[in-house]
């Protein structure tokens, strides 16, 4: 084990990366960037992490059990087709039931037939990216008027971005943190056999948290839908990679057992800041992509050598 990973912070995960990057990126961005702290540009900041604070959030739930979540992006895109092809009565139902489709069959992949997480959440990705495109093949259509209210309303003089933000947070922390399944989901995490061993069910947490990974999938693709109040088949294909990176970031263990709410929220600042960052100083937006796998790449290579994805 290295020397940062000794100095986790228990099974937060929290450490000097995690909560030395996001309060360097702010420390860079002052300096550098004069319009970094002005109201607009913290509320662009808002907006544009609050779809992949969403995903991160299920991904986290999903990376807590040992595993991992790459066709959530697919699962935006397709909610993003869904919402505007389906009558707007039943455009959010559709979207949240496709969403708990999905997540039931990696689970069921995953926990029953063990399949790699892996390899069952890619195989999940390409088919629901397919049928997003096959639906519709470009951007176009109209979002319902509810959903591009309650994502570009402002309450109390606070962007509707904040207080997705904060419920999000809240419900995810009261699952992980206040109920027994957050408990289940830590021990799975930590040593599945002896999980198993001690009575508590471990295909089942296995099955919900990949459900739960799709649904925060919906509701991003929900939240970005409304932004640009139409639909885009591939407006999630970023998602994968970037919530990954971004739990990484925030000292998640990727082999399970190691993580909080906290290190999901700092390792998506931190990613929100770099792409805010490299918007104001006037860096091509492609190297984003370069950026995010170095970050990935480095943000792995400090975490304990064990097999990945369980």
């Amino acid at each position: 084990m290295s020397a940062v990973s000794v100095r986790r912070l228990g099974r937060t995960g929290l450490g000097l990366v995690s909560l030395g990057l996001p309060l360097a990126m702010f420390v860079l961005l002052s300096a550098r960037a004069p319009d970094f702290f002005g109201l607009q540009n913290i509320a662009n900041v808002n907006s544009q992490i609050t779809a992949l604070l969403i995903v991160a959030l299920g991904q986290l739930v999903v990376a807590l059990i040992g595993g991992i979540d790459i066709s959530v992006g697919s699962v935006v895109s397709l909610t993003s087709v869904l919402l505007v092809l389906v009558d707007p009565a039943l455009a959010v139902p559709a979207a949240l039931g496709a969403a708990c489709a999905i997540g039931l069959a990696n689970g069921i992949g995953v926990a029953f037939f063990n399949v790699h997480p892996l390899i069952m959440t890619l195989a999940t990705m390409t088919f629901v990216q397919g049928l997003a495109l096959l639906f519709v093949s470009s951007a176009g259509g109209t979002a319902p008027a509810a959903v591009v209210m309650l994502a570009r309303a402002s309450f109390g003089g606070f962007p509707a971005a904040f207080f997705w933000c904060v419920l999000a947070i809240g419900v995810v922390s009261i699952i992980l943190y206040k109920s027994r399944f957050g408990l289940r989901v830590f021990a799975i995490g930590a040593n599945a056999q002896s999980a198993a061993l001690s009575g508590a069910g471990v295909s089942g947490p296995r099955i919900a948290c990949y459900i739960l990974c799709s649904l925060a999938g919906a509701v991003a693709g929900i939240y970005l839908t409304g932004r640009i109040a139409t639909g885009d088949p591939t407006l999630g294909q970023a998602f994968g990679l970037d919530s990954v990176t971004a739990i990484a970031l925030g000292g998640v263990q990727l082999s399970g057992g190691v993580g909080s709410v906290a290190g999901a929220v700092l390792g998506t600042i931190t990613l929100g800041l770099i792409a805010n960052g490299m918007n104001l100083l006037g860096v091509s937006p492609f190297f984003h992509a370069v950026v995010t796998g170095c970050l990935l790449l480095g943000a792995i290579s400090l975490q304990r050598r064990k097999v990945i994805g369980v």
